[in-house]
């Protein structure tokens, strides 16, 4: 079920772009609802492509709003957990070679347990979970930790509760996911904050843009530039590990 997730992310990337971030999003969706979809982009090429060598990812690149790099996966996503090693490097290469550094890439999944190996997930250092708060949200959330922690030895999340009446909402529903998390797994899950029902926000996407650019004075607006300033703090790691 939806949960506001691509929304979310969109208006991440828009208020870490206007940090002064170059922000790439690999998005794992299609269609209409996908990253692209929802900023008015129509892609011609996917990572599919690029691994192939088809073309270069500067083709596949789209240009959104606030010079936000926006790669659709396309319908080869599942296949990048299965890579050739030559295959791995070729990729990595393609990466390596963007004429633009990126200080950022948030990569918007597909949500749950069904998406298999999440393998753009799994390559990132940072793992965000955004959750409602009806129950199925939360039963899909603890699920999809539990998947990542018992199978892929992840054993850190940061959680976003999304659509809330206020504060107070948010940090229950928070306590309510991380103490069942807590009795049957041994992860660490960081509360980074919530973002309540906003009409202005629910224009913003209406409109392809985020609440940050088309509604700057709102509240939820303050909320994306509160997150964004969270994750601009969030260590950098200098090994292996993150590295596409």
């Amino acid at each position: 079920r939806s949960v506001g997730k691509t929304t979310a992310l969109i208006n991440l990337a828009a208020a870490l772009a206007k940090r002064g971030k170059q922000v790439m999003v690999l998005d794992e969706h299609q269609g209409a609802q996908s990253v692209a979809g929802m900023l008015g982009l129509t892609p011609c090429y996917d990572l599919g492509h690029v691994v192939k060598r088809e073309c270069s990812l500067e083709q596949v690149m789209l240009s959104g709003p606030d010079g936000i790099m926006v790669v659709p996966a396309g319908k080869g996503v599942q296949s990048l957990a299965s890579l050739e090693a030559e295959e791995q490097a070729s990729l990595a290469h393609a990466f390596g070679q963007l004429s633009q550094p990126v200080d950022v890439v948030l990569v918007d999944a597909v949500a749950g347990v069904a998406s298999h190996v999440l393998p753009l997930s799994l390559a990132a250092q940072e793992l965000v979970l955004v959750v409602d708060p009806q129950p199925a949200s939360m039963t899909d959330a603890y699920a999809l930790i539990k998947v990542l922690n018992q199978g892929f030895a992840r054993r850190s999340f940061h959680i976003i509760v999304n659509r809330v009446s206020g504060p107070e909402e948010g940090e229950a529903v928070f306590r309510n996911v991380a103490a069942v998390a807590s009795r049957f797994l041994k992860v660490k899950l960081d509360y980074m904050g919530c973002v309540s029902r906003d009409e202005k926000l629910h224009r913003a996407t209406q409109l392809g843009r985020s609440v940050v650019d088309a509604f700057p004075a709102t509240a939820a607006a303050q909320t994306f530039r509160d997150l964004a300033e969270e994750v601009d703090q969030w260590p950098h790691s200098d090994g292996e590990e993150g590295q596409l």
